[in-house]
């Protein structure tokens, strides 16, 4: 572990010259170190499912027609868009030539991939779905049905899905079921449906309320048991969250509960996500508020309740499930506090062929509400407080970057990489590098941000590729700019950022998107479900009459306009009849030339279209042109903000982690002004000890339209234990504040053994190795500043020791 590169040898303090032996040396070491805070094979699935398969990576590696030269290439568009009976929130999965949809109309549908033409005679019906206005929860609506996404058996072509509806009739209350679908005829398979009910093998007093819960991960079939997770429609009580596993054959095998009754929380909605597995018998999952952990606790004994957690469950010999091992941010109660969901995100393994390291071979990344970004260890997750001063014990954290409500996605390719959008004010598409520290650390790395905001509702990424082919894939994620999903669009980013900002390749619009849904894969198109009730199939060849390019407008304040010409160029001989916009915030103008423009191949119309936001936050549209042969559709978007003062802060909390005693850690928060009128600030709350705050405005000042005021924090103790408290400012904007905890414990303590090396007497043209080694018996990490090992002569590292390396408490390298 000694860098080959380093300039500098660790000098003999003297030499002989001698044609027989080399004499002995006394190798004089000096390490200066600085005590510092951290930063800390392809999982097989029996069916076709979530995001390409058990490990939840997004990952399709059996797409080589679809490249990158053909998508953007003016050929690669809308084939069609069928109409079916109710919203599409679950994935689109294809199996043995049938796309299987099903819908919050509890509707079940095969449609043919390559023409959207349903193949069953009628949708299979799965009974009344249950009216949103029943429970109050606005989430989704009007009905509840087929939310999440379903798993198919491709060896006996059956599709397993959940539904819920009314124990009977149209009103009162809720029963979930489970389903078993013949794929060929579309009809209900014998032992089907199943009922979930009834009370939790490990809290047998609890009992699942299905009147309450709500099904959103995708399922998990392994070993002939089909898994389903429940969280809660709207926090509105009671609810938990529960594993049902239901056999192929019909029984239910396992209820486990997450929280120990009467509790609630813990629950598992991972905005749309699978449960993971990565290896037979063994399921992982994440929870949100409630029931977090309240004391330390090591991860292999997890606790009763496991709310604000990843959790990894076993399979008994029985059929139930067990918690084996967990992980819970150090600060799992105030996630609570402020609904903070980890659960928001999911658990994505990492593909053991590609990632990890000879001895942290399992690998895994998390996300959540809070904003951080968590490279986890599979085979010890790392428990609650397990690390340095109370804090996490993780491979790495880092953030945080806005709240994230998707899953991360992965390509393995090109060194790795991973996909991960955020929602917040200002949320944005970012690209995380994989790569190997110089302790052998794996970690991750933000190489890229979009300059684009993503809006609350786009979904996780799903990327294609010719296996780890480099110049292959395509990152693939449906742009939603609100939670209204109106103009929302498909896009495809190549996978490695240029310049640190994803590099989009091609996009077109949707329509209404449904919540966090992903688009579906297979066949070499692109398929998406949306909520004004369509599914649209993307691929090649189409023959569109018209290309044009992505058009995005400037941050424009309400009540004024910016204006774009878009260029539409003919791929043959078209008449160009109408053009129009289907949002009253785009404005199309009058078009050169004027309409109707006769266009020969290779000829252009160029087409004003003005930007008048009428809300703040992204606006997406569709620009629409009617040609004589056939319809030719273009995404627009742009930035609304408001025409008076709008506080905005990031990030939403602050989490110092671990901290020596008597040193000190920093970070920032944002106060920022969205709007296009100046800000006053008229009150601040500032943090007491062992926080402060530097760079506060003063009280009265102002904060010009699209201006920034960023606050240095620092964490400073001076005693053991966990800190809490907040910075926010009252002003003419509005309110805001940014939560800080952070905990703090001993100083690391770096020990050498040992400091002096006798070769003695080495006959010339033989070798001799000796090692010492590097360890800190200390609380806190500690990072190595200088090391200059031998290289050239009679001396030479054969491992590498680099500067920067950091220390985790308790760890020892070995140097050669």
């Amino acid at each position: 572990m000694l860098a080959g590169a380093m300039k500098h040898a660790w000098r003999s303090p003297w030499a002989t010259p001698s044609s027989r032996v080399v004499r002995t040396l006394a190798v004089s070491i000096v390490l200066v170190v600085l005590l510092a805070l951290a930063s800390a094979g392809r999982a097989s699935a029996e069916g076709i499912t979530n995001a390409g398969d058990d490990l939840r990576d997004g990952w399709y590696p059996e797409q080589s027609s679809l490249t990158p030269q053909l998508v953007s290439g003016g050929t690669f568009g809308q084939l069609w868009s069928t109409s079916v009976d109710g919203q599409v929130y679950a994935q689109p999965l294809l199996a043995n030539g049938r796309l299987l949809v099903a819908t919050e109309n509890n509707k079940v549908y095969s449609l043919n991939p390559a023409t959207g033409t349903p193949q069953w005679p009628a949708p299979l019906d799965l009974g009344t779905p249950w009216k949103a206005a029943d429970i109050g929860c606005a989430d989704l609506t009007p009905n509840f049905g087929v939310t999440s996404t379903p798993v198919i058996d491709a060896t006996t072509n059956t599709a397993y899905l959940t539904h819920v509806t009314y124990a009977s009739g149209s009103s009162g209350p809720a029963r979930w079921y489970m389903d078993a679908v013949d794929m060929t005829k579309g009809t209900e398979k014998a032992g089907f449906p199943v009922e979930l009910a009834g009370a939790a093998q490990n809290h047998p007093t609890t009992t699942f309320q299905p009147t309450t819960q709500l099904q959103r991960p995708g399922l998990l079939l392994m070993n002939g048991v089909v898994y389903a997770g429940f969280g809660s429609h709207c926090d509105i009580g009671p609810w938990q969250g529960w594993v049902f596993g239901v056999s192929t054959t019909g029984e239910v095998k396992a209820r486990w509960v997450g929280v120990a009754s009467p509790n609630w929380g813990a629950g598992i909605w991972q905005a749309g996500s699978g449960l993971t597995s990565d290896g037979p018998g063994s399921i992982l999952l994440t929870t949100g508020n409630g029931g977090a952990p309240t004391t330390p606790t090591p991860g292999k004994t997890p606790p009763a309740s496991l709310g604000e957690s990843a959790v990894r469950l076993a399979v008994q010999p029985d059929g139930s499930l067990k918690p084996v091992d967990f992980f819970s941010p150090y600060n799992a109660h105030e996630l609570d506090q402020k609904d903070l969901d980890f659960a928001s995100g999911g658990l994505t393994g990492l593909n053991d062929q590609f990632f990890g390291t000879p001895t942290l071979k399992h690998l895994a990344v998390a996300v959540g509400k809070e904003g951080y970004v968590y490279l986890l260890n599979r085979e010890e997750l790392g428990g609650f407080q397990q690390g340095t001063g109370g804090a996490d014990k993780v491979l790495q954290r880092l953030g945080p970057y806005g709240g994230v409500w998707s899953r991360p996605g992965v390509w393995p390719g090109e060194g790795g990489w991973i996909y991960v959008p955020s929602s917040y004010t200002g949320g944005a598409l970012r690209v995380y590098q994989y790569g190997v520290s110089g302790t052998g650390q794996p970690t991750l790395s933000l190489q890229g941000t979009s300059s684009d905001a993503f809006g609350f509702g786009s979904s996780a990424a799903v990327i294609t590729s010719d296996a780890t082919k480099a110049g292959s894939a395509l990152v693939w994620i449906v742009w939603a700019p609100n939670g209204t999903g109106v103009g929302a669009q498909l896009r495809a980013y190549d996978p490695v950022p240029v310049g640190g900002k994803p590099v989009l390749r091609w996009s077109a619009p949707i329509g209404t998107s449904s919540k966090f849904a992903v688009p579906g894969v297979g066949a070499g198109r692109i398929y998406v479900g949306t909520r004004d009730s369509k599914v649209l199939g993307f691929g090649a060849p189409v023959t569109a009459p018209l290309t044009g390019s992505v058009t995005d407008y400037p941050t424009t304040t309400i009540g004024s306009s910016s204006e774009k010409t878009v260029t539409l160029t003919a791929t043959g001989t078209v008449t160009v009849s109408k053009l129009t916009s289907d949002s009253s915030q785009f404005t199309v103008g009058s078009s050169s030339p004027a309409l109707p423009a006769n266009l020969a191949a290779g000829e252009a119309i160029q087409v004003p279209v003005r930007f008048t936001p009428t809300q703040t936050g992204p606006v997406g549209g569709t620009l629409t042109a009617e040609t004589n042969q056939g319809p030719a559709s273009f995404a627009l978007s742009g930035t609304g903000q408001a025409a008076t003062a709008q506080l905005s802060v990031s990030p939403g909390v602050i989490a110092f982690g671990g901290v020596t005693v008597g040193e000190q850690s920093s970070s920032t928060a944002t106060f920022s002004n969205v709007g296009n009128s100046a800000l006053t600030i008229n009150a601040e709350k500032l943090p007491a000890t062992p926080f402060s705050a530097a760079g506060v405005p003063a009280v009265g000042s102002k904060i010009a339209p699209g201006a920034s005021v960023t606050v240095e924090i620092a964490f400073d103790p001076t005693t053991e234990g966990a800190f809490s408290d907040e910075i926010g400012m009252e002003t003419t904007g509005g309110n805001g504040s940014v939560g800080l905890s952070g905990s703090a414990g001993p100083p690391g303590v770096l020990k050498i053994t040992s400091e002096k090396n006798e070769y003695g007497e080495v006959e010339v043209g033989k070798t001799v190795t000796k090692s010492f080694t590097v360890s800190n018996t200390g609380g806190t990490n500690v990072n190595i500043t200088k090391s200059k090992p031998p290289s050239g002569g009679a001396f030479a590292a054969t491992t590498s020791l680099s500067e920067g390396t950091t220390i985790a408490p308790g760890v020892t390298l070995t140097e050669t």
